[in-house]
């Protein structure tokens, strides 16, 4: 397997160690490098004017706490990362980081609305949703396995297409499940022979996507297919309840109708109803700069 790069953007809050638990997992399966990366936004602000105090009354350095709260949450990983503690915009340091150092993954993490039991984007992970060209990991679950059961969710477009061979490539050796949900195109097709023939066009559709995947990468498995008639948000919600998956793929160009099924026009819906971890892989052409 090629040695791999993974970006740990944390804001050292609770809902971030669960995502460290995960970039350490995958950079030992990987075998590759990991980079744990916090942002301090306003340096000035947080720490004011403190002469004529005793130095027990004067407020931390952001950057001092950062650093002896990072350097402790790392001290029990198995293989010590690259520790980074940088000022600025999180979103264009967490970026230039990942272009920089040439990374395959950025992993984040997210909170949970206990009131609602919705899980919660902050600001920074819905832009980096938006803009991020590198394949971007937000983790929900605690990583106590690797993950073992991948659903790729496509809408059979060129940029999905990109995206599972990317997933092919991140995930070498391991079979995944290729989900594909439909809608008849028409409310007149209501005959059951109707939507026989519809679903069979359908499935022709998905062997097409399918046979035009780049297969050459090392380890690549042909996957599992599940072709199904409903709304993909809804059948991916209780697919991944019922079939205790791990991970879910999303391809996207920007557009994509299946992604904004789970983002909506905020990128803020993404997790209310897939209750695993998601990758959203973007097409880099297609990154939308907002």
């Amino acid at each position: 397997m090629s040695s791999k790069k993974i970006l740990l953007a944390t804001d050292l809050s609770a809902r971030c160690d669960r995502a460290l638990g995960r970039a350490a997992m995958l950079a030992t399966q990987w075998q590759s490098s990991l980079i744990v990366l916090h942002v301090v936004e306003d340096r000035k602000s947080s720490t004011p004017n403190a002469a004529g105090l005793p130095s027990w009354r004067c407020p931390p350095d952001p950057f001092d706490t950062a650093r002896k709260n990072l350097l402790a949450d790392v001290d029990a990983l198995p293989d010590l990362p690259t520790v980074r503690i940088a000022e600025g915009n999180p979103v264009e340091i967490i970026l230039c980081n990942a272009d920089v150092e040439n990374c395959d993954l950025i992993a984040i993490g997210i909170g949970r609305d206990e009131s609602f039991g919705h899980f919660i984007l902050g600001r920074t992970a819905d832009r980096l949703l938006r803009r991020s060209r590198v394949p971007l990991l937000v983790v929900k679950e605690r990583p106590r396995r690797p993950y073992k059961n991948i659903v790729f969710a496509t809408d059979l477009s060129a940029s999905s297409r990109y995206a599972l061979e990317k997933a092919g490539r991140l995930f070498s050796g391991q079979r995944l499940t290729v989900f594909h949900a439909y809608t008849p195109a028409s409310e007149l097709i209501t005959e059951p022979v109707s939507h026989r023939q519809y679903r069979m066009e359908v499935e022709q559709e998905v062997r097409a996507f399918l046979a035009g995947v780049d297969k050459t990468a090392p380890g690549w498995q042909q996957p599992d297919v599940l072709i199904e008639d409903g709304a993909p948000n809804l059948l991916l919600r209780d697919y991944v309840r019922d079939k205790d998956v791990d991970l879910i793929v999303l391809g996207t160009h920007g557009r994509s109708p299946l992604l904004e099924l789970f983002l909506g026009s905020t990128a803020k819906v993404i997790m209310d109803d897939v209750p695993c971890d998601a990758l959203v892989i973007r097409e880099p052409r297609e990154s939308v700069e907002t």
